[in-house]
């Protein structure tokens, strides 16, 4: 099964440059989710949308890649609200056209491993994670309900506010304004402060926030919102794309291509075209100008201030507000290759979560002073896969996800991707034998049928996917992030816009929701699949 993305066996992306001086509506820079949902969304409202992609594939952290044999999704791991009439499935299928095939994780979806023994499987209902909690949990059983009853409207509240962020400021302000009389300002709010206002104590608070690394912001820093949303994404269950990650981009893409757009890859944009104060196009690296009657940066809102726009916006008030949100964490991923049964040893479809330590003050590992993670996410795509064809000697494949300082591959940031030295090498090295010790005494029984294995770092993000600092989530989801009022769509510069999960939520989801939002700026039809 091959890794790039086709339609009707034929790539759905071409090699830039264009083959002609051909005329677009819009211009997309960036393939990753929100790219893709946004030019797909245009694309079935009648517009002839180029998405332009430095990639040599497009999809951003929906792409794959294979290594001997074996074959890797990138940043795509569980996905909620696929259930039959689920929020995500219903515009997910409008933008596609049709029906994206996915499979369930099952029961559980998210398997947790806590210091002392305790192991907690989540539910695919919350209704059963609640029971749950409430057996382990006996005396926090009314603590439990207010925090649910809390998470579910807090949720709501978000929904309706991200849906006003897409409109022009003085609508903004005003639904702001009405939401502030009915509702208490849960951006601002830290998760512990959620914890406090349902009086959840002790070790269940390290329990309810267990997903935290879904977001990558510690509870003491991350807005209440993005946890109640990570409890409504998931209280139906989990799913996983049908076919590997890439069935997101060839779904998406697809569409963009039945209406007569493009997708071109290794296409590198230097600068916004801009004329007579309004955005007109892209100036390409090679210096050719690409014009289009808008843009739409889906390249994280960082490389929209730091790379794109005029030095005027970038020193303004909304390019300075914007450069003052922190990257979300960089992280490292041990993609591993098996042969044999690992389905015995233990493995399956949930995702695997270890835990070290009860504390929530941590965010990232520092492998130069400890020798395992204190958060480490396993999982293993080729369980997950219906497709997947493990051949006569059971390949498999598995993930180990965790966050790094950044600092420690800083003196590396200007080397060249397959060209750095003996010591970034080391480090690697280092980094390989401590994960591999951890998962060989969590998870013997699977780690005896190893035979590959192969770091990435986020110098590796920062090369393929352009993530400021190998950010694995844009920007991070703390309270700052959520009360910045660049963050929108919307810009000081005509006709250039922002989307992504930065100018929305973090994951998949806020990627795909984010696109359909900016798209409605352009033509207010595509606020109808959000509906």
């Amino acid at each position: 099964m091959s890794v790039i993305p086709t339609l009707d066996g034929r790539r759905l992306y071409r090699t830039y440059p264009p083959t002609a001086n051909e005329a677009f509506d819009v211009i997309v820079v960036g393939s990753g989710m929100g790219g893709m949902s946004c030019a797909a969304a245009l694309s079935r409202l009648g517009r002839r949308v180029l998405v332009l992609e430095q990639h040599y594939l497009p999809g951003g952290y929906t792409h794959m890649f294979g290594r001997k044999g074996f074959q890797w999704d990138v940043g795509v791991h569980a996905l909620g609200e696929l259930h039959e009439g689920g929020q995500v499935a219903k515009m997910l299928a409008w933008l596609a056209e049709e029906e994206v095939p996915m499979v369930s994780l099952g029961d559980p979806y998210d398997r947790f491993r806590f210091p002392d023994g305790l192991e907690i499987d989540f539910p695919p209902s919350q209704e059963a994670l609640i029971e749950t909690l409430h057996a382990r949990f006996p005396d926090q059983g009314a603590a439990l309900d207010r925090y649910f009853a809390l998470s579910r409207g807090i949720a709501r509240m978000a929904t309706v506010h991200f849906g006003l962020r897409s409109m022009p400021r003085w609508l903004e302000r005003a639904g702001t304004g009405l939401l502030g009389l009915v509702s208490r300002d849960w951006f601002s709010a830290t998760v512990e402060d959620l914890l406090d206002e349902a009086g959840v104590e002790g070790d269940l608070r390290s329990v309810l926030t267990a997903q935290w690394g879904y977001h990558g912001s510690l509870p003491g820093e991350a807005s209440a919102v993005i946890q109640c949303l990570i409890n409504a994404h998931f209280a139906r269950g989990a799913w996983y794309p049908v076919g590997g990650a890439k069935s997101l981009a060839t779904a998406l893409l697809g569409t963009v291509v039945r209406h007569g757009g493009e997708v071109l890859c290794r296409a590198d944009v230097s600068q916004i075209l801009v004329e007579g104060g309004r955005a007109r196009g892209v100036v390409m690296a090679d210096g050719t100008e690409l014009r289009a009657g808008a843009v739409i940066c889906a390249a994280g809102a960082h490389t929209a201030v730091k790379r794109l726009v005029p030095e005027s916006l970038r020193d303004s008030d909304w390019g300075r507000a914007i450069l003052e949100v922190s990257p979300s964490p960089s992280y490292l991923c041990l993609n591993l290759g098996f042969e044999g049964d690992i389905s015995a040893g233990g493995a399956s479809s949930a995702n695997l979560w270890l835990f070290n330590t009860w504390k929530r003050e941590q965010e990232a590992w520092d492998p130069r002073t400890e020798s395992e993670p204190h958060i480490l996410y396993v999982s293993f795509p080729s369980l997950k896969d219906s497709l997947h064809e493990p051949g006569e000697s059971l390949r498999h494949t598995g993930e180990a996800v965790t966050f790094v300082p950044w600092d420690l591959f800083e003196p590396w940031a200007g080397s060249t991707h397959g060209d750095r030295d003996a010591g970034y090498l080391a480090l690697k090295k280092n980094i390989t034998d401590k994960l591999l010790t951890q998962l060989r005494c969590a998870i013997p029984e699977v780690m005896q049928h190893l035979v590959l294995s192969e770091l990435s770092t986020p110098l590796t993000a920062e090369h393929f996917v352009r993530a400021t600092r190998g950010a694995i989530y844009g920007l991070d989801a703390s309270t700052s992030r959520f009360s910045c009022p660049a963050l929108r769509s919307r810009t000081p510069l005509p006709d250039f816009y922002m989307t992504g999960v930065d100018v929305m939520t973090t994951g998949v989801a806020g990627a795909l929701i984010s696109g359909l939002l900016t798209a409605a700026v352009l033509d207010k039809r595509a606020y109808l699949p959000c509906l």
